[in-house]
């Protein structure tokens, strides 16, 4: 009994719910029948069914009610609607609010049976993808633990003794040996980079961004990494500002997650530039969203590699930048990031004139002050 499918029919029809459970009882399955949707709820958190035949027109609690409640608390169970008000639209909004299929009122036995092996095939899938997705999330976490501790602490432990030496503190060496301990320095703090971006990613797909969010200004994360990069900007002979007008502009965000968007940003547009270029940062609210703005007078990104610079590790491939250190996953934790906000990053490039990169987060208040202003 215990491997036995079930199935819960919610329907104020008690005809309907006897047939259903008749038919489907004799097909093997664990039938449940309940009268309408709040019985219906209590049933299924109760019972946990495979699969959900639903009427859409009930008192109470209705049919796309149910759905609605039934996708938050049950996302891998599988809906299927039946009706006797049976329309192209009344299907289209069942499926909308995530019903797997639809099946007009009245129904023969045997169309009911191949209907819920249908959905027993689908509720199949949705475990299997479900069981993966969390096999995947183990995976990812148990490299980054492994990364983490087994890899880069010794490597940083290595650094530390390399710093020491090519900085001179444990005493002169000669010039051989000072060459290549340099390169290996080199070549050490570029391999710590990579992981460290590497981290950052899969932290991002393990789904550890949703933890610490609150309500931030952006703003001052702005400022902040302004004034961390000026110093590197000075150094390459560009000038860096911030543009921001808007006294404030908060999200519900992870204060930490959205630096790392600014500072690659910011970080890129530095690196890429030109001596005496400039990058800038500016701020807008319009439509309930937060738009900053990373615009430079650098180099340019070639027409042609703009749609892949968010993939992981791609770099773009000119002469200008083959000199230019870089991991190629900064893009991509840009991108991540943001879109685990609930927003979006865009791009406009011109080679040889600069790039801007537009950043797109959802306010937490559209009050006054986050509004367009008025003409």
């Amino acid at each position: 009994m215990a491997d036995q499918l079930k199935v819960l029919v919610v329907d104020d029809e008690e005809p309907i719910r006897d047939s259903c459970r008749q038919v489907l009882t004799k097909a093997g399955y664990e039938c449940h029948t309940a009268v309408d949707g709040i019985e219906g709820l209590h049933f299924a958190h109760q019972v946990e069914p495979d699969v959900i035949l639903l009427d859409l027109m009930m008192p109470g609690m209705d049919g796309l009610s149910m759905l609605d409640q039934l996708i938050k608390t049950h996302p891998n169970v599988v809906c299927i609607v039946i009706t006797g008000y049976a329309t192209i639209e009344s299907a289209v909004d069942a499926m909308k609010h995530g019903a797997f299929d639809f099946l007009p009122k009245p129904f023969t036995p045997d169309e009911l049976r191949v209907i819920v092996t249908r959905g027993l095939d689908q509720r199949k899938l949705l475990l299997e993808t479900a069981a993966l997705r969390e096999e995947k999330r183990r995976m990812q976490q148990y490299f980054i633990s492994i990364v983490a501790h087994e890899l880069r602490s010794p490597l940083l432990l290595v650094k530390q003794y390399l710093d020491l030496i090519v900085g001179g503190k444990m005493g002169t060496v000669d010039e051989t040996a000072g060459e290549m301990l340099a390169g290996a320095h080199s070549t050490l703090t570029g391999l710590l980079s990579i992981i460290a971006d590497w981290l950052k990613l899969a932290r991002i797909d393990a789904g550890d961004i949703a933890g610490g969010m609150e309500e931030v200004d952006v703003r001052t994360i702005l400022e902040n990494v302004v004034e961390e990069l000026k110093p590197r900007a000075e150094e390459a002979s560009v000038t860096l500002r911030l543009d921001f007008a808007l006294p404030s502009c908060a999200v519900t965000a992870h204060a930490d997650a959205l630096a790392v968007v600014f500072r690659n940003l910011v970080s890129n547009a530095i690196k890429y530039n030109k001596p005496a270029g400039t990058v800038v940062l500016e701020g807008t609210c319009l439509d309930g969203n937060l738009r900053v703005d990373v615009m430079d007078t650098g180099m340019g990104i070639p027409e042609a590699e703009i749609p892949f610079i968010f993939e992981d590790f791609f770099r773009v491939k000119s002469s200008k930048t083959a000199e230019i250190p870089g991991t190629g996953l900064g893009l991509s934790i840009v991108k991540k990031i943001v879109e685990g906000h609930h927003g979006s990053v865009e791009v406009e490039s011109t080679e040889g004139e600069g790039t801007s990169f537009s950043v797109f987060l959802p306010l937490t208040h559209t009050e006054s002050g986050a509004e367009e202003p008025a003409d």
